[in-house]
């Protein structure tokens, strides 16, 4: 399923001429998940276009700067392999075949388990979480919107809209093993930060992003543009995080956004942009305050910027020594 990552690699000298470079040794790592909502800039270059270049299929190897050399601190990263096809649209189901072939094989080589990540965006597709109910659902389940799919599968958390301009990361991480932590409160709140540090990396207000108190996922200025949703088997993680980059916001209309009618979801183009998100509330209607979008020139520039600033947010977030592969994983 995941390619053995090369070891020795210098990665300044890697085929895609892309660095993914995490920060120094950190001594305090649960004070430092929180800190890590704070502006922090990945140690990287965005020279390379992903979108331009025919090289862009070969992989590429983190290393840290500086104290990362030294053996006592490189053998507490985790070795990740992070599968990048967020270039096209992957059908849902094929997604969660992959992360649940990816949690198979993990579960199976134990603590010699590598990690892994998919970066995908999905056609639209409303999901609904184990114990969610459909009156969230401003539709017949049976009979969904033209175009759009339902799946009910293993994470927590009410429906939510998948659809293209949002890019979906889905980690299998061992939380078990260092430097992770068996624990999926802090596993949450990491996502968040993952998500937090791409939106300030991508040039939204750092004082207006954050969290919001007895709320999941990564807000900016009261809209939601990040919502966070898992699941474990023996500490082994799948399902993950969805950033909204530049989606149609009418399409979250069709539902109650994970439950919650009276605050806006929003996008990185649409706060860019200064307009205003959707909400969509409970009592049948569906309240937009945003018109429906036409696809803009610049989404692409944007979607590959979003995808570099994710990757270097989640390497940082996690500490990972990570590999880079624009294959979707062999099953």
């Amino acid at each position: 399923l995941a390619p053995t990552p090369r070891t020795g690699v210098d990665a300044r000298r890697a085929p895609c001429g892309r660095v993914w470079r995490a920060r120094s040794p950190r001594g305090d790592r649960a004070a430092t998940r929180e800190a890590a909502v704070g502006p922090r800039r990945h140690q990287t270059s965005h020279t390379h276009s992903r979108a331009s270049s025919p090289s862009r299929a070969a992989t590429t190897r983190s290393t840290r700067d500086g104290a990362g050399e030294g053996d006592a601190y490189r053998h507490r990263r985790r070795a990740c392999v992070v599968y990048d096809v967020s270039d096209r649209l992957t059908p849902y189901d094929e997604a969660w075949a992959w992360q649940k072939a990816l949690l198979s094989r993990a579960l199976d080589a134990g603590d010699d388990s590598v990690d892994a990540a998919l970066i995908v965006q999905h056609p639209p597709t409303i999901t609904l979480g184990t114990g969610s109910t459909v009156d969230h659902l401003k539709f017949d389940a049976d009979a969904p919107p033209d175009g759009f799919a339902v799946r009910r599968c293993e994470r927590g958390g009410e429906a939510t809209y998948h659809g293209p301009g949002q890019l979906v990361v889905y980690p299998i991480l061992n939380l078990a093993r260092a430097p992770h932590q068996a624990d999926l409160h802090w596993y949450m709140r990491s996502l968040e930060a993952v998500a937090l540090g791409a939106m300030r990396e991508l040039g939204l207000d750092a004082s207006a992003c954050g969290r919001i108190e007895g709320l999941t996922g990564a807000w900016c200025d009261g809209h939601k543009l990040a919502a966070v949703g898992v699941r474990a088997r023996r500490w082994v993680s799948y399902h993950g995080v969805a950033l909204n980059v530049c989606p149609n916001l009418a399409h979250f209309a069709h539902i109650v956004p994970c439950g919650i009618d009276d605050r806006p979801v929003g996008s990185v183009s649409q706060m860019l942009r200064g307009e205003a998100g959707v909400v969509s509330r409970s009592d049948g209607a569906s309240t937009s305050v945003a018109s429906v979008r036409a696809p803009r020139d610049d989404d692409d520039e944007l979607l590959s910027r979003a995808r570099d600033a994710l990757i270097a947010s989640f390497v940082e977030t996690f500490d990972l020594d990570v590999e880079i592969s624009t294959s979707a994983p062999e099953l």
